[in-house]
């Protein structure tokens, strides 16, 4: 299983590739590539990296603003049909913009999402005020709810968007921290060979940016997969406009590039994760006990190696795992 934060638990089916419709953004200068909500960076970097804004909903003013920003130090252009959009002082955009785009696919409880059949058993039989949080479908016990459904957007639209829901018993904090620090992530992935942090943008109490680099190696594949991506995590507010019953979190997480046309610089297998999610939503229980409740959504491009309909069903069984595995992480 590939740690969900980088090289994504359900991303045991990525890989760089794509030939339509893709948006590349650099993040070059970074002292802005926060929420206007947080406090400035206390580390600022340059990187050459590049980012898809497919479906960050950036309107046409929005991304005329990034390319004139940098006009002099790059020459915006166009290879294979993709929109190459560098950035310089722009990058809050593109962050705020894709943390939008998790929160909706996160919160969204619309019948979109497909049940597994267990899942749908759960649901089904179980009484309604069982469930923790007030919102619809909200996790209870120990059963971890696993959906899918397709991709509304263009890019990768032939794999599955995977979400999974489950109990943790522990503060939403503690969890947040836990998926922060990339020292801990092979207590909860196997599979991991080792995260770096590869550049710290901004990191606070409550946030938190940087690149980071790591190589996992899966049962299902000969050689290890690196994932190279762009982390950010912060704490809710109310103008997040999503459902909370305590202190809540959101972490999210897409590949990044070292080069305007998608590839990379190293003879590594590559892995590219579209989207990653981590929504940690805190929960008091009527004995007043604090535990969380996480939601995790994960969109992520196959391999040429492993078949399609090999992907989708191991997409499906690594989000049920990495809820156990965190879980497990707290109860020891």
């Amino acid at each position: 299983m590939i740690d969900h934060l980088t090289d994504d638990p359900l991303a045991v089916e990525v890989q760089a590739s794509s030939s339509f419709n893709n948006c590349f953004i650099s993040v070059t200068n970074l002292t802005k590539l926060i929420s206007p909500r947080i406090a400035s960076p206390r580390v600022v970097k340059r990187t050459d990296s590049f980012i898809r804004a497919h479906d960050l909903n950036l309107s046409e003013e929005d991304i005329q603003r990034v390319i004139d920003d940098e006009r002099t130090d790059r020459e915006t252009s166009e290879r294979d049909g993709s929109t190459l959009v560098p950035i310089d002082g722009n990058g809050d955009i593109v962050i705020n913009a894709l943390v939008e785009v998790g929160l909706a696919e996160a919160g969204d409880e619309s019948s979109r999402w497909i049940a597994t059949s267990g899942t749908a058993y759960v649901l089904k039989k179980r009484p309604k005020q069982q469930r923790m949080g007030p919102w619809k479908n909200a996790a209870s016990g120990k059963d971890v709810l696993v959906w899918s459904t397709k991709c509304i957007r263009n890019l990768g639209a032939e794999y599955p968007v995977v979400k999974a829901r489950g109990l943790i018993n522990a503060s939403a904090r503690d969890v947040v921290d836990l998926l922060r620090d990339s020292s801990k992530v092979t207590i909860y992935n196997k599979s991991s060979l080792g995260r770096k942090d590869k550049v710290v943008l901004t990191s606070s109490v409550d946030s938190e940016a940087k690149i980071m680099s790591s190589l996992t190696k899966p049962p299902i594949v000969r050689k290890p997969l690196e994932c190279v991506t762009l982390f950010y995590a912060r704490q809710l507010t109310v103008q997040d406009n999503i459902e909370l019953d305590g202190v809540g979190y959101i972490t999210v997480g897409r590949s990044v590039w070292e080069n305007e046309d998608g590839s990379a610089n190293s003879s590594t297998t590559r892995c590219e994760i579209l989207l990653s999610v981590n929504l940690v939503r805190e929960i008091t229980t009527t004995s007043g006990q604090k535990v969380c409740e996480l939601t995790i959504v994960t969109h992520a491009v196959s391999p040429a190696c492993i078949p399609l309909f090999i992907g989708k069903k191991a997409a499906l069984t690594a989000a049920d795992g990495y809820i156990k595995d965190i879980r497990a992480v707290f109860e020891k």
